[in-house]
């Protein structure tokens, strides 16, 4: 398995999936550096509004809707990316025809995808830290709810990866793919909104902060652990039926 994902690595370095990876934090962490400079006044009206308990809370808060629109949107671009590198070189025959098992292949890319994302998440934890301090945030770090935030959308994004993954590799126009996943990830937002609907894995990503607005105000994600579990199970049972159905076909 290590010699599968070290040639896929080599595959992705003349690629833009670093790009993708670094530039999906960095414009969530933007946004709310501008935010919290241009606006202050209003921002921290709104804290106190909400009830916040601490500024750390509402700037979690206040990202927690952008990260989810713009997490779906990275876990399609690099899918496409990953799965794109044999579509354009039309090399899935020459790939196929190793001496390796279907389900490896299949395997190292979700892997490749899965790393790349845990990637983004750590570096949105690390800057959301270096944002507070620059900006003066005197309450302690909520260590808990900002790594939280951070790799619990990784793990309520796992539907997504499962099914992305699986659509870029079926389908050699990628177009298409990106189609789809970025229709999702906005459906996703409205389907939050509804009571019933918000149970949809298209919505948790939108849903996966471990601070949200309550009646009372701010405070802790109720349904989160749900989430968690849900997705996981989910993002498996999609995994193992994207690696069966990549494992029956011969040429792709």
């Amino acid at each position: 398995m290590r010699q599968v994902l070290r040639g896929e690595s080599l595959k992705l370095r003349r690629s833009s999936l670093f790009i993708v990876v670094i530039l999906v934090p960095l414009v969530v962490l933007a946004y709310e550096l501008l935010n919290l400079t241009y606006r202050g006044e209003y921002v921290q009206k709104q804290a106190e509004m909400f009830k916040a308990s601490s500024m750390w809370q509402y700037m979690l808060f206040d990202n927690s809707m952008l990260f989810g629109l713009g997490f779906p949107l990275a876990v399609t671009i690099i899918a496409s990316i990953i799965a794109n590198i044999e579509h354009q070189t039309n090399s899935w025959k020459q790939t196929l025809s190793l001496p390796i098992s279907k389900v490896r292949i299949y395997l190292s890319k979700y892997i490749w995808l899965f790393n790349s994302l845990l990637l983004t998440t750590t570096l949105f934890a690390i800057g959301m830290v270096v944002l507070g301090k620059a900006l003066g945030f005197e309450e302690p770090i909520p260590w808990g709810l900002l790594f939280g935030d951070s790799y619990v959308m990784l793990l309520t994004a796992l539907p997504i990866m499962s099914f992305q993954l699986w659509l870029s590799i079926t389908f050699k126009n990628q177009a298409f793919s990106i189609l789809i996943g970025t229709v999702s990830s906005i459906v996703g937002l409205f389907l939050a909104a509804g009571i019933t609907t918000r149970w949809f894995p298209l919505a948790y990503p939108s849903q996966s902060s471990t601070i949200i607005l309550q009646y009372e105000g701010l405070g802790i994600n109720p349904d989160l652990s749900a989430f968690v579990v849900i997705n996981v199970f989910v993002g498996l049972m999609l995994l193992i039926v994207g690696a069966l159905h990549f494992k029956k076909r011969d040429v792709l």
